[in-house]
């Protein structure tokens, strides 16, 4: 009895794991439609924002975590900030927020947590919060929220590789040598997977870093090239309902 107790309870945590993943990948048809809407129609590069955007939030919008709590994660992405002023900002996300994104990029003094990093793939700063809100038809000044909500950060995101393909577009090509706004079929995708990385990090991001970053979307764009659309009906609510009743039907 005692065997076949562990047993349910290993098999639960397992389905859990692959239910919540399940989840996850049902944004993806939502967020390709709405790169689609926004002229990104080429499949190699969606695929490589699909990868950012795993990196970045897992395909659940959310808001950045700013509370850092080792020197040597703290210095990996802040390696501006003097080290005498790193132990006040450690395990202090407000401080730390209104430290490195206030005064920048439209942010005043004091609002740089309130405008940090939030939605798919971490939009950042009152100016971005502005424009993109702009071309949602929404004012994401006053609500910064709702890019947590799919149904807005989706375009949003969207919006804002657009926007950043045609800011960068001759910079990316000097770059990395291939064309994000007419993607050739003989293009390397990890080239432009770098490329997106790199817009999404800014132009002028720390090499190291944009390296990095690049490193731990690879995982996610090979899990976006490999897996057929989820479809919630047929799919979750089906493991979810079978799960629990052989969840039970072992316990018992």
């Amino acid at each position: 009895q005692s065997g076949k107790m562990n047993y349910s309870y290993i098999y639960f945590i397992v389905i859990i794991f692959y239910v919540n993943m399940a989840i996850r990948l049902t944004n993806v048809p939502i967020i390709r439609d709405s790169l689609t809407k926004y002229g990104i129609n080429n499949i190699k590069l969606q695929n490589a924002i699909l990868a950012v955007i795993g990196k970045e939030s897992n395909f659940i919008p959310k808001s950045e975590d700013l509370n850092y709590t080792t020197v040597k994660r703290f210095k990996m992405y802040f390696s501006r900030v003097p080290d005498q002023l790193i132990p006040s900002l450690l395990n202090n996300p407000v401080a730390l927020g209104n430290y490195v994104y206030s005064g920048k990029y439209g942010t005043p003094a004091g609002a740089g947590y309130l405008y940090r990093g939030r939605g798919l793939n971490q939009i950042t700063y009152l100016d971005q919060y502005k424009k993109i809100g702009d071309q949602l038809g929404v004012d994401l000044v006053k609500n910064p929220d709702l890019l947590n909500k799919i149904e807005y950060a989706a375009p949003a995101a969207a919006i804002y590789f657009s926007n950043g393909i045609k800011t960068y577009r001759k910079k990316i090509i000097d770059k990395y040598g291939v064309d994000l706004a007419a993607i050739k079929p003989t293009d390397d995708p990890l080239k432009i997977l770098k490329a997106v990385v790199n817009i999404n990090a800014g132009l002028g991001a720390k090499q190291s870093l944009v390296d990095d970053q690049y490193g731990v979307s690879i995982p996610y764009y090979k899990l976006i090239t490999k897996t057929p659309v989820i479809n919630t009906t047929k799919t979750i609510l089906p493991i979810i309902l079978g799960s629990i009743a052989l969840y039970y039907l072992l316990k018992n």
